[in-house]
Formats: C-alpha cells, sequence, structure tokens
C-alpha cells in the first residue's frame, strides 16, 4: 500500500501489416489502422491523380490538423505525398459533386448518402460508419468516393456500384475495454462501435465479433463470452458465436479501477505481480513506471493519440494498449525485452551492474537488471553475493528497494538457480521485507509459501 500511495502521489504531480509496420517494442497489432484518423474528419479531398487522400482532423488540442493516407492500401502518411494539404477549411466539407446530376453528401446521420441533385431522390445510402459522417470527397476522374466520421473512421466507395473498396478489420470506433484471459492466449475489446471483438493474442487475428454497447469479458477457461444484454447476462460461445447455458450463473461485468480511472482521463494498468504501472500520456506515449518510487522505466512510442485502454496480460509479459485510431497494440514488457544501448551492452563489470540496479534511477537500474537478464548464471552469483537471507525484521528504505529490484531480477530469470536461490532467501526472518517478496516471488512462479 505504501508504495502504491507514492505512486498516486507521483500521479497527481506529474500527471499488423507489411504496409503498417509495428513501432519498436511493439509485438503485435489487434485490428487494423487504414483510413483512421485521430478526431473527427473535417475535410476530404483527393490528390490531382487521386493516389492520396488528404485532410484536416480535430486533434486533442481542438484545433485542425492536416493528415494525408495512400488511397490504394489505406496507411496513413507523414506527409502528403504526391500533394499538399487543402487550405484550412472553413467549413466541413458536407457534399461533393458526382457526375451527372448526381451529389453525396455526409449524413444525415451515420452513412453518407448520393443524390439525384434534379430530383431529390436518395440513390444509394454508404453504410459502415458507427459515428456522424462529418465529410465527404469525390475523387477528379469521379471513380472514388471518400466519407469521414466524427469518430475519425474513413472510407473509401466505388462512385458506380457504391460498394465499400476498403476492407477494414476491427474497431470502427474507440476501443474503450481491454479483458485478457486467464491464460494470456486471447483476449475480447469493446468499442464505442458498440461491438465486442474477441482477439487471438499469437496471430492477432480477430476470432468472433459480437454486437453489444455494454461491457464483455471471457469465461475462466476462454471459449465464451460474458456480455450484458437486455438487463441479463449472457454467455455466447466463441466458436459458433450462439448463446449458451452455463452451469453456473455468470457474474455481470463491471468495470475495472483502471477502466473507472480512463473515464475520468486517467489512462493506467497494473501489472499482476503490482511492480509496474503503465500510464497513458496525452501526447500517445506510455510510460512504464516502478510502482514503488514512482520513477519512469521505459517508454513506449506508437500511438500517435492518446490511448484510452490498457491491459497487461495475466503473466505480466505483454502489455496492451488502445488508442484512437481504433486498434490495439501488444507490447513485450518482460525485463529480457528490454532494448539496451550500446554501453550498457558492453559493459561487464558485476559490481556496477548490481549498484546501478539496487540504488540508480528506476530506468537506470531497469537497463542493468536488462543487461544481467542475457547472462542469467552471472546474475545469479552476483546476487548471491550481495543478496543475504534476512536475519532482521526490517531494513531501511533504501535497503528495501535494493531487496525488491534484487528479488525481481531473480523471479524473471526464472532458472533454476534463481529458484533455488529464491527459497533460501524465503526461508529468512518471516516478517522481513526480503523474506515476504522472496515468498511472493516464488508464489507467482508456482512455489508454496
Amino acid at each position: 500500500m505504501r508504495g502504491f500511495a507514492l505512486f498516486i502521489v507521483f500521479l497527481v504531480a506529474g500527471v499488423t501489416s507489411a504496409a503498417d509496420p509495428l513501432p519498436p517494442g511493439a509485438v503485435l497489432r489487434l485490428g487494423e489502422t487504414k483510413f483512421r484518423a485521430d478526431g473527427e474528419v473535417r475535410h476530404l479531398q483527393f490528390s490531382p491523380y487521386g493516389a492520396v487522400l488528404m485532410g484536416w482532423v480535430v486533434g486533442l488540442d481542438g484545433q485542425l490538423h492536416p493528415a494525408a493516407w495512400e488511397t490504394a492500401t489505406g496507411v496513413f502518411l507523414p506527409s502528403a505525398g504526391d500533394g499538399s494539404p487543402p487550405d484550412v477549411p472553413e467549413r466541413t466539407t458536407a457534399a461533393a459533386r458526382l457526375t451527372g446530376d448526381r451529389v453525396v453528401t455526409a449524413g444525415p446521420g451515420c452513412a453518407g448518402r448520393v443524390w439525384d441533385a434534379s430530383t431529390g431522390r436518395q440513390l444509394a445510402q454508404l453504410s459502415g460508419h458507427s459515428a456522424l459522417v462529418t465529410a465527404v470527397a469525390v475523387s477528379k476522374d469521379g471513380k472514388r468516393i471518400a466519407t469521414g466520421s466524427a469518430d475519425g473512421l474513413i472510407k473509401v466507395w466505388d462512385a458506380d456500384s457504391f460498394h465499400p473498396l476498403t476492407a477494414l478489420g476491427g474497431h470502427t470506433g474507440v476501443v474503450r475495454t481491454i479483458r485478457v484471459a486467464t491464460d494470456g492466449t486471447r483476449a475480447v475489446t469493446t468499442g464505442d462501435d458498440r461491438s465486442a471483438r474477441v482477439w487471438d493474442l499469437k496471430t492477432g487475428k480477430e476470432l468472433r465479433g459480437f454486437p453489444t454497447a455494454e461491457l464483455a469479458e471471457l469465461t475462466p477457461d476462454g471459449t465464451a463470452v460474458v456480455m450484458s444484454a437486455g438487463g441479463r447476462t449472457i454467455v455466447r460461445d466463441i466458436l459458433t458465436g450462439l448463446e449458451v447455458v452455463p452451469t453456473h450463473q455468470p457474474t455481470r461485468p463491471t468495470r475495472t479501477i483502471a477502466e473507472l480511472l480512463s473515464q475520468i482521463g486517467l489512462s493506467v494498468a497494473f501489472s499482476p505481480d503490482g511492480r509496474m504501472v503503465a500510464v497513458a500520456q496525452r501526447d500517445g506515449t506510455i510510460g512504464l513506471y516502478e510502482a514503488t518510487t514512482g520513477q519512469q522505466r521505459r517508454k513506449l512510442v506508437g500511438h500517435r493519440s492518446v490511448c484510452g485502454g490498457m491491459a497487461f496480460t495475466p503473466d505480466g509479459t505483454r502489455l496492451l494498449t488502445a488508442g484512437t485510431d481504433h486498434s490495439i497494440l501488444v507490447w513485450a514488457v518482460r525485463v529480457q525485452d528490454l532494448p539496451m544501448p550500446e554501453t550498457i551492452q558492453r559493459e561487464t563489470r558485476a559490481g556496477k551492474l548490481w549498484t546501478m540496479l539496487t540504488t540508480g534511477r528506476a530506468d537506470t537500474a531497469y537497463l542493468a537488471m536488462a543487461r544481467f537478464a542475457v547472462e542469467p548464471s552471472a546474475a545469479v552469483k552476483m546476487a548471491r553475493l550481495r543478496l543475504r537471507p534476512a536475519e532482521a525484521t526490517e531494513s531501511d528504505p533504501e535497503g528495501q528497494l535494493a531487496d525488491m529490484r534484487g528479488v525481481e531480477l531473480l523471479e524473471s530469470l526464472g532458472t533454476i538457480a534463481a529458484m533455488e536461490f529464491l527459497e533460501e532467501l524465503a526461508r529468512g526472518e518471516p516478517t522481513a521485507h526480503c523474506t515476504r517478496e522472496a515468498r511472493r516471488a516464488l508464489e507467482r512462479l508456482g512455489g508454496k509459501w
């Protein structure tokens, strides 16, 4: 509780595909980012030859910002490519002219609509958005239509058949909640598109989607989804999509602490071992903080906008983060996955690394821990030289921090030698900090204390 309290004080004080490469540190993307903007689309316009779709999007600061996508693939472009963004519009592109007397309008409602201007008759409805359509555009050759909505989704259509040309995967609205199965192989997410989607965390593929405007979570065995619908709690099988009758009445899904915090603008997630807290920043970066000290260990950069939902896998080796681009990134967050600068990679002085680990700032200590993890046998030997089974009831705060980080290193190694030393530490004075940390580590590793 002391570490949690320190973190809250700190928080208040400072609070895939080949065409869409993953950011450094991410190992998987759930859903796609084709034609996804980070805010309400206010203006759309094709480049002169139609290769790029350009527009203006409302950012987190409430101002309009230019954006561009490759028309053929839907991939976001850092710049406008073969054309420049249009001048800042005075109003949204609510209508555009097709060939002849046909016009396409943004709405009314959550669809683009094609009309015969001479008679006022509606010719087609471009459905697929889950929020108000706010902008439309037509390519100069009249072959393509683009529609953009308030949730940042953009769709491109064939102007003759009115069929969508982009096959979008995943949520079409902002992702709000993430729940991971007990065995860490699957996750279910819910979003503003009023859907729950089940994902395979090994392949990144969507296994099943269910319509729901409320929370959803996986059953303990990960084979079904528990949802609220029509005032009752139902269970649907992931393989068939059919409702099943459970042997016991399922518990209605409720919001976690992290989800409640996200509703007031604080997107956080706590690692299963309680040692790390992930905090989303306004610029889309994710900070991984040491819970005991409140210091940042690592920064994850990948989302282009604020992250609205996060969750660790039960084993703590992965972190799932959802941005307003409607997709979820899966990050590798084990100490073994931490990128190390060349100076740390070349460091061979175990004594210096141990000092960095036990007395340095959280980011420095975590780098030292990552370097030790490369050579587990050397790490255990060094730990045996510096750690001893506790004989006294308590140690000073500095000693407790050293004990905590040393035990965390041993737990992360997972070798037989590390387990044996943890067992020795766990036989120390029962009330001592080091003893308690070692016992908790062994319990997580499958031991009994």
